[in-house]
């Protein structure tokens, strides 16, 4: 693996944990780290549908790769709903 890739998983992985602290707050960055955030995973939803078909390429391991592909596709989609249309933090008055 290179270490572009790792620095470029690290920092993802690091926005979407801060996008998800910043969402569940009362800040009135809440909605828009919200809408953020569920496009990172749909973004990542629709990398796994890519790798999804490209696995169908002849080779040893191609199941292998369609299973990790589907299983991350269900995870970063289900999450990607579950922070767009799930209960906001309740107002304090």
């Amino acid at each position: 693996m290179s270490i572009v890739l790792i620095i470029f998983i690290v920092f993802l992985i690091f926005g979407a944990i801060l996008l998800s602290m910043i969402s569940r707050g009362d800040t009135p960055l809440a909605p828009i780290a919200k809408t953020l955030l569920g496009l990172l995973f749909g973004l990542m939803a629709l990398f796994c549908i890519f790798g999804f078909m490209a696995s169908f390429e002849p080779g040893e391991n191609a199941l292998v790769f369609k299973i990790g592909y589907a299983i991350g596709f269900l995870v970063t989609a289900g999450l990607g709903v579950w922070i767009v249309l799930g209960k906001s933090a309740p107002r304090k008055s």
